[in-house]
């Protein structure tokens, strides 16, 4: 049994602390935000969860906590790669049998 959870109702849920990368299950395009705050309200509400993972993603310079300086993992002068909560939406349910 299968049971279909927007991401709307899951919110609350994620850790208010950690960084964020929502991947679009059909199209494999992302985003990546440095709070779950940060995720504009309505932008994926209706979207249903197909599930939830670590990853290790770009992120901004601007959105760093730290210090420039202090980022061992820069790949540009403007982004860095960072570990962070990634949550994979569809448009569509996941099928239940």
């Amino acid at each position: 049994m299968s049971i279909n959870i927007k991401f709307k109702d899951m919110r609350a849920y994620i850790s208010k602390i950690d960084r964020i990368s929502i991947c679009d299950k059909e199209t494999l395009s992302y985003e990546n935000y440095r709070f779950i705050s940060d995720v504009p309200d309505g932008k994926y509400d209706e979207m249903y969860l197909y599930g939830i993972g670590m990853i290790d993603s770009e992120f901004k310079l601007t959105d760093a906590p730290l210090e420039p300086s202090l980022h061992e993992d820069m790949i540009s002068d403007t982004e860095y790669i960072a570990k962070c909560i990634e949550i994979m939406l569809s448009k569509y349910p996941k099928i239940t049998a």
